[in-house]
């Protein structure tokens, strides 16, 4: 944090996290309070009309917030909500005391009010106190503050449970909500120090629903939240009937709701913790949202053939901890194909409105089993359940696809910008590269002709001009002279070198110094082995030496292999195997490869890249057998990998060989070889059916090219 937050931005970091842990303290506190209230005060089939209730309420809620935010900024409309919010819960306190049904009333609808709205209106508030580059190094921390209140807020209606009356709960709810409305002020105040006057007009957003209309996978979005908020009503019913059949009074039921909520936070913080980053990248955004159908589905179909509490407390848990960590990473940045003054409005809707939405109609749901089917309502309800997932499947199974199309035409429009830093998913990089790689062509052309109409007049000298936009920080100017460099290049090279080590701009970069690389590459090699230059400008060089077919480049290329980062000396071998195979006669002089090699293996200390290893032997060896040879000995058959220690013994100097065999896992050489090198060659390249597929990858490191000489 220090290295990008002055003392004003790590206070209002730490603001946000207290505002958020207190607000979500006070709502996991307060479920457990609504339903211990509720369900000892009126009979479970009465829980469907209040549902319903509440979710109109809160759909009205959403509309007035709504209208308040797009008038005045939430740094002013959040801390009023606060302020009602605590002066409610004390007015709902004296109901208890004089008339406790309809507080039990009042508080429901008072949660499904302000619960959604303000959450929503918090993270609003955080998006416009924060840059979107401080956003996205803190938004970690803050979430981590809304999962540790989860679990404050279980523990705190737990403990109350067994030493004051329900009722008192509601005043320690609003003393959280009045701590949570000071943290928003000092939120405020920090943001009108901070701020700086805008220098063009904010753009007008456009509608939500017209914004649904455009982007088709938006509406299956929305669909997936409805469906997830009506699974939600039904669960929640039959939980809650089965609650109030076990436990009578309201102390048992807040201290059951209370043990509930605190373990489900508990496990969300673990899977978050654990499981969203690698499930984005092995699921994709579509297959990561449908995690919680999917555990649903199994839940409601276990509960149509046992509709028993502990069904009904795993399916709850189900739901619930998919819902804060699985589901909310993917569904989140399903959001990253609108601009910001799009996704405010949009979001809003979807977030709030669709599920309040579907919340009317699980409670309608609810309603018309009980009256139908009283004797079968849990059965039918986990039934109707799984069913409704099922229908959520389908349509998280459209939402890549959809995604994709819309994030292209965003990217190319310029609607949108993002680096590969924003992306954790394989389909939003693989999106940004091919973006990267075919921009909107008549998108390029108005941004050309601007630049232009500006800048004819302002630099007489072409070279000059162009050194002065590579230095602007000005994305759309330098992009212009990467793809229209002025000559002669040498005088571009040393402030081109610097953009490598930007990950927005750095494809255009390598294509646009691999087209000048043959004249500098003097230039190139001395970045390359500058100890001074950033490490991923190092890093990257090679990629661009990569092209140059020439002594000059092999020769840098060899001093790089000599070089103290790993980094550097990886990608000067991998840049060199790929330059020796197209042109045989730049090899490298074998004793010098066997040298280098055999230091990376002495200095390994234990952790051996034998990728690097065999990436720096195929300068030296015959590549197809050597491929051959690093599958096989990190695969199972034993007989395909003594054939590949033989052939290694073969080939390899006898030092090169007992240093590198306990990294092959074995105590060390045969004596002598027992066959011929040409025999064991040939039997191990007559085995290469047997290698696994991913020969292909290697295939990207050990270039095969024209064959190198025989050892």
């Amino acid at each position: 944090m220090k290295d990008f937050l002055d003392d004003e931005g790590r206070r209002a970091v730490l603001a946000a996290t207290l505002v958020i842990g207190l607000l979500i303290a006070q709502q996991t506190a307060g479920r457990a309070t609504r339903d211990a209230l509720f369900l000892s005060t009126f009979p479970v089939a009465f829980l469907p009309v209040v549902m319903i209730a509440a979710s109109a309420a809160s759909l009205a809620a959403v509309g007035v917030v709504s209208w308040a935010l797009a008038r005045r900024s939430p740094f002013r409309v959040l801390p009023l909500a606060a302020a009602l919010s605590s002066l409610f819960l004390l007015v709902e306190w004296v109901l208890c005391l004089t008339a406790p049904k309809v507080a039990a009333v009042a508080v429901h609808l008072h949660l499904a009010m302000f619960g959604g709205t303000l959450l929503s209106g918090f993270w609003s508030l955080v998006n416009e106190r924060f840059d979107p580059y401080t956003a996205k190094r803190v938004m970690g921390r803050i979430g981590l503050g809304a999962s540790v209140g989860g679990v404050a807020g279980g523990l705190l209606a737990w403990g109350a449970s067994r030493v004051v009356p329900v009722p008192a709960m509601l005043l320690g709810m609003a003393l959280l909500t009045l701590a949570a409305m000071a943290g928003m002020l000092v939120l405020g105040r920090n943001h009108v120090r901070t701020s700086a006057p805008a220098a063009t007009p904010t753009p007008i957003a456009p509608s939500a629903l017209g914004t649904l209309r455009r982007v088709p996978y938006l509406q299956d979005l929305a669909l997936v939240v409805a469906i997830g908020s009506i699974t939600d009503s039904l669960l929640d019913y039959v939980l809650k009937s089965q609650a109030a059949a076990t436990f009578s009074q309201g102390a048992q039921l807040l201290s059951f709701f209370a043990i509930l909520n605190t373990s489900l936070a508990l496990l969300t913080l673990g899977v978050q913790g654990g499981l969203s980053r690698p499930s984005l990248r092995t699921l994709g955004l579509a297959g990561t949202v449908a995690v919680r159908p999917a555990a649903v589905l199994v839940f409601g179909l276990l509960g149509t053939l046992d509709p028993r509490m502990w069904v009904a407390i795993l399916a709850r848990a189900g739901h619930d901890i998919a819902t804060g960590s699985l589901f909310r990473s993917g569904y989140e940045l399903l959001f990253t194909p609108l601009s910001e003054h799009e996704k405010r409005p949009t979001k809003a809707v979807v977030d709030v409105g669709f599920d309040k939405l579907g919340s009317l109609l699980g409670g309608a749901i609810a309603l018309l089993a009980v009256a139908l089917v009283p004797s079968q309502t849990v059965r039918v309800l986990f039934g109707l359940a799984a069913v409704l997932c099922v229908v959520a499947l389908a349509f998280t199974g459209r939402l890549q696809r959809g995604y994709v199309r819309a994030l292209e035409q965003s990217l190319r429009a310029g609607r949108v910008r993002l680096s590969e830093s924003d992306a954790v998913d394989n389909a939003t990089l693989l999106t940004l590269a091919q973006t990267g790689l075919a921009l909107d062509r008549n998108t390029l052309l108005r941004e050309i002709e601007a630049i232009r109409a500006r800048d004819e007049a302002a630099s007489p000298d072409p070279l000059l001009q162009a050194i002065a936009d590579l230095r602007s920080g000005d994305k759309g100017l330098m992009r212009l002279v990467l793809r229209q460099p002025p000559r002669p290049p040498s005088a571009l090279v040393p402030h081109m070198l610097p953009m490598l080590a930007q990950d927005d701009l750095f494809l255009e970069v390598l294509r646009a110094l691999r087209r000048m690389a043959p004249e500098v590459t003097g230039q190139l090699v001395d970045a390359l082995l500058d100890p001074r230059q950033d490490p991923a400008v190092r890093r990257r060089v090679p990629r661009v030496l990569k092209v140059c077919g020439t002594r000059q480049a092999v020769d840098g290329l060899v001093q790089g292999l000599h070089e103290e980062l790993f980094d550097v000396r990886e990608q000067c071998a991998i840049a060199l195997a790929s330059i020796t195979a197209r042109n045989p006669e730049l090899s490298v002089p074998r004793s010098d490869v066997f040298a280098v090699a055999l230091r990376e293996v002495e200095d390994a200390d234990g952790a051996l890249d034998l990728d690097h290893v065999f990436t720096l032997l195929s300068l030296a060896l015959q590549r197809e057998p050597l491929q051959i040879a690093l599958q096989a000995v990190r695969g199972t058959d034993r007989r395909l990998r003594g054939t590949a220690l033989e052939y290694l013994e073969n080939v390899l100097p006898e030092g090169l060989r007992k240093a590198l065999w306990p990294s092959l896992g074995e105590r060390g050489p045969a004596p002598h070889p027992a066959r011929p090198r040409e025999d064991v060659m040939n039997e191990l390249l007559s085995s290469s059916a047997a290698v696994p597929l991913s020969r292909e990858a290697l295939r990207a490191r050990l270039p095969l090219g024209p064959p190198t000489r025989k050892p």
